[in-house]
């Protein structure tokens, strides 16, 4: 079952698994937790594969950067992030890994 919270600003937040310092950047799709995993070729070091995120996803959801948002889990691999509710299709359609 895939993690998409509604919240009340009117974005969906999915509950995202990151794995930094992969040889490229790719969304490996949802986990059976429910999480969306996503691979980073950025290090996790000062905040390099937190940069990444919002630039990575956008351009796949063919969001702009400022759309992403890393809502809670900036020092985890486990992250909460949000992005418009028109964007929750989009997130729904990603295959599962």
């Amino acid at each position: 079952m895939k993690q998409i919270e509604s919240k009340q600003d009117g974005r969906a937040g999915p509950v995202s698994g990151i794995q930094p310092s992969s040889r490229k950047d790719e969304i490996v799709g949802w986990n059976e937790a429910g999480e969306l995993r996503v691979r980073l070729a950025a290090p996790p070091v000062e905040g390099a594969a937190n940069k990444r995120i919002p630039v990575f996803l956008a351009r796949q959801l063919g969001l702009k950067k400022r759309d992403i948002v890393i809502e809670s889990g900036e020092r985890s691999r486990s992250k909460l992030l949000s992005a418009p509710v028109s964007a929750r299709a989009k997130l729904e359609e990603l295959p599962d890994a």
